[in-house]
């Protein structure tokens, strides 16, 4: 799997309270909050879909079609439709990934109520929240994306803090050397079958398949002068403490008009 990396001093509070968290055993008084229900309001501004076609499953004749009408009717505002190909990434994570936006939460429950029947039982559909975003400004056909998947053990928003202060800026370098055009971090709401914790989507966009075969040797330059900060040195040696390794997914564009 890719490593990323983080060069801050800031980082060291943000840390102490991700780790705070996660090894928190809980007691009386914590059993009684978790029981307290939370209050649910109304969700205004964009949500977010992640429609998975898992490795060896189908999908529907018309699944590209029922995006491109959806898109077309104002139910989804954007659709980025990656197939998988076979490489050294890592284990394949799917068969096709869509990264759905929805104008807001109402829009998503009424797709979601209409569209379970038409995608048929092998596709699976998890609402997710967009934790980090620095997506490219514009698609280009032209474009490799990288998708990793984790198993996160913390929280979202403790997902949040550590995604800015040390995935983003192995994210920043790449950018930097010319390979990556944006990426973006996803957690679903759900756990997924087989995980306790819920599923964290690292979804990166490379200018072609020949940047991303450059990008290794660029993060590998950027390790050794990382790994002279005891911060990031900390984090990179804790991480598996905060999140596992799932899959490693190379992928290549569909259009969806």
């Amino acid at each position: 799997m890719l490593k990323f990396t983080r060069r801050t001093a800031l980082f060291t509070g943000a840390m102490a309270s991700l780790m705070l968290v996660a090894g928190c055993s809980g007691g009386k008084d914590s059993t009684e909050a978790k029981a307290e229900p939370a209050k649910v309001e109304a969700e205004a501004g964009p949500a977010y879909a992640l429609i998975t076609q898992p490795a060896g499953k189908s999908a529907p004749a018309d699944y590209v079609a029922q995006l491109a009408a959806a898109k077309k009717s104002g139910a989804i505002s954007k659709v980025l439709l990656l197939r998988s190909k076979p490489s050294v990434e890592g284990p394949v994570g799917f068969a096709s990934l869509a990264v759905v936006e929805f104008p807001d939460g109402a829009a998503y429950d009424k797709w979601s109520s209409e569209a379970a029947a038409k995608l048929g039982k092998d596709i699976v559909v998890r609402r997710a929240d967009l934790l980090v975003d620095d997506r490219a400004k514009t698609a280009d056909a032209k474009s490799a994306y990288v998708v990793s998947h984790y198993e996160a053990l913390i929280p979202a928003d403790q997902y949040t803090t550590y995604t800015k202060a040390y995935i983003t800026p192995n994210m920043e370098g790449q950018k930097k050397g010319g390979v990556m055009t944006g990426y973006a971090m996803y957690y679903e709401r759900e756990p997924a079958p087989g995980y306790k914790g819920n599923r964290t989507v690292l979804v990166k966009q490379y200018v072609d398949e020949a940047a991303f075969d450059r990008s290794d040797a660029i993060k590998k330059k950027d390790k050794v002068e990382l790994l002279k900060d005891p911060e990031w040195k900390r984090i990179n040696d804790t991480k598996d403490t905060l999140r596992k390794d799932i899959s490693g997914t190379l992928a290549l564009p569909e259009a969806v008009n």
